[in-house]
């Protein structure tokens, strides 16, 4: 049956990693959620949306997983009760007062984070080995044989990625390890002592992502108890370097790197300015993924609904056309100040572009929409009763909203975006489509704070005229007189500001942590690499908030909104 959005919501976007609790171990995880949950249940939110929770690679990049389907061991709560064969010996062992201070500064420190975690299950899946009940046997044995279509490929993955010293770069690994089939030849021609080990070594893997969904499969159970939707994300790619890539080459073109064309919203540094952003993710042959019925995305769709209620796809405009280069990331550099024709020299003739083909002329357009339509609609069946919710921003092809629109699949409103051509005036509010999702920011985008703060240093500043005509906009936007225009970001301008998205059709109005709080961390700037992406903490427990006048103000005044909205 299709969903109905027939009913207005709120909701609330934390990433999971972001959460904190007192005595964590420096990063949130699947029980964290639960506290979230409750959270949101008491504020009024009915959605809490998080960004995507599969295992990640050396940059920590959540969109960049190196597994559509495994679940990040980072993000496991390291509890007697939430991991089978832990015991309290091996959180004495390993963790001490000293240790949970050092990962209680403001950023996740990944390195120490994932090695100790890492540790801990090592311990724990011994123990299990020695100790579990039949009963447990019997879950994972369960586990392991309804999931072995991804999972053995991915142990294997996991074990050689351990074998050659955690380099993901699979091409570059020993020839008898680069697909799975030589990787197993290799495997069983080893003596029986290493064979073993490795055996072992796989096994563990597979034991860890047992506890994986079994912790999240209770967390989202545990929502649905408190009448709240958890709301995931598939992005559009993974990383070339995957278990998923390396098992299943024959569904990725590695010869481009998708990504999005240059933006006036997007400019952070010279190269994305130049060429727009290159993620680095593989193509889809997609005639290859429809001879197999599209079994490798429909597992990846079902892996998520196991856990989610619904969920989002990152970038949706790529089931339509990518914009793609030919050359990886890691050669970004060699680009930034060259002209098209020199850029062509280095690459063979050839030079970004859409594919499978561009939007103009018309007829192409009329082709990718077809083609996209197919694929978005095989993502509904598989997601069954869950909903699906379309991440369709950037340069979106005048075709897809329409497209959305008859899928009966949201897409997104941000007002700042939603301008008229004619002045840069803001939309009005009231004619937005009932059917999406409203919201301010995106995990990509600058907070509220953030955002006001720019246009009044643009409005004092050197180019005072046109931060003015921008400050004008957003209060007519607001309905306020022009000359109340702070020069703060106030909490009635906060207020004013949630009020009008609350109060629009829009099905669902989601509110990042960092509006809904009124602070300036930033989660992710796209095309900047550095530790501070993805990394960014909370400074205190989610529940702590209401003890602080300075932010109780802010989220009480949200939550009454919520009410008088009719969202609650």
């Amino acid at each position: 049956m299709p969903p109905s959005f027939s009913t207005q919501a709120a909701g609330l976007l934390v990433p999971v990693f972001a959460l904190r609790e007192n005595h964590d171990l420096g990063i949130g995880d699947a029980v964290s959620m639960r506290a979230a949950i409750d959270f949101c249940a008491a504020q009024k939110f009915k959605v809490l949306q998080v960004l995507p929770v599969n295992e990640t690679g050396g940059d920590n990049s959540p969109y960049n997983a190196i597994s559509s389907v495994a679940l990040e061991p980072a993000l496991l709560r390291m509890s007697v009760e939430d991991v089978p064969g832990l015991i309290d010996e091996h959180l004495a062992a390993l963790v001490d007062h000293d240790i949970r201070e050092e990962l209680g500064g403001p950023a996740v420190d990944y390195g120490r984070v994932k090695k100790l975690k890492h540790a801990l299950l090592r311990l724990a899946f011994t123990h299990f080995e020695n100790t579990a009940t039949p009963a447990q046997r019997a879950e994972f044995e369960k586990f392991e044989t309804a999931n072995a279509g991804w999972l053995r490929p991915y142990t294997l993955f996991r074990t050689l990625l351990d074998r050659n010293h955690g380099d993901e770069r699979w091409p570059l690994w020993n020839s008898a390890q680069r697909n799975p089939a030589d990787a197993e030849k290799w495997l069983h021609s080893l003596p029986e002592n290493e064979r073993e080990e490795l055996i072992a070594h796989s096994e563990f893997y597979g034991y860890v992502q047992w506890v994986a969904y079994r912790q999240w499969e209770k967390t989202k159970a545990y929502a649905t108890s408190k009448g709240v939707q958890l709301m995931g994300d598939i992005p559009f790619g993974v990383s070339r370097y995957s278990a998923d890539v390396w098992a299943h080459q024959d569904l990725f073109d590695l010869q481009w790197s998708g990504g999005a064309p240059p933006e006036k919203y997007f400019q952070t540094d010279p190269f994305t300015t130049r060429w727009g952003q290159n993620w680095g993710i593989p193509l889809y042959p997609w005639e290859t993924h429809r001879q197999q019925n599209y079994d490798w995305w429909k597992r990846r769709v079902t892996g998520t609904c196991r856990v989610f209620h619904a969920f989002r796809i990152d970038h949706v405009l790529g089931f339509f056309r990518v914009y793609s280069f030919p050359w990886t990331p890691e050669r970004n550099n060699e680009f930034i100040n060259l002209s098209d024709e020199e850029a062509a020299h280095h690459t063979g003739g050839r030079l970004p572009r859409f594919i499978p083909r561009p939007d103009e002329p018309p007829a192409s357009g009329e082709i990718n929409a077809r083609e996209g339509w197919v694929l978005l609609r095989m993502i509904q069946d598989a997601a069954n009763d869950s909903i699906v919710v379309a991440e369709d921003l950037g340069m979106v092809p005048n075709y897809v909203r329409p497209l959305l629109l008859d899928l009966n699949i949201p897409g997104f409103t941000i007002p700042t975006f939603e301008r008229n051509d004619s002045d840069r005036s803001y939309k009005s509010p009231k004619d937005y489509p009932s059917i999406n999702l409203i919201t301010y920011a995106t995990h990509d985008h600058q907070p509220l704070a953030v955002f006001y703060d720019d246009l009044v240093k643009r409005w004092t500043g050197p180019s005072g005229d046109e931060g003015w005509h921008e400050i004008q906009r957003l209060m007519d936007f607001l309905g306020w007189k022009h000359e109340d225009a702070p020069r703060l970001f106030t909490d009635a301008l906060h207020h004013r500001l949630m009020e009008v998205m609350f109060e629009s059709p829009c099905w669902l109005a989601v509110m990042m942590i960092t509006d809904l709080l009124g602070t300036q961390q930033r989660f992710n700037e796209p095309g900047v690499v550095g530790a501070g992406n993805w990394s960014q903490r909370l400074d205190r427990p989610l529940k702590a908030y209401l003890d602080d006048p300075s932010y109780a103000t802010r989220v009480k005044g949200c939550t009454e909104l919520i009410a008088s909205t009719g969202r609650g």
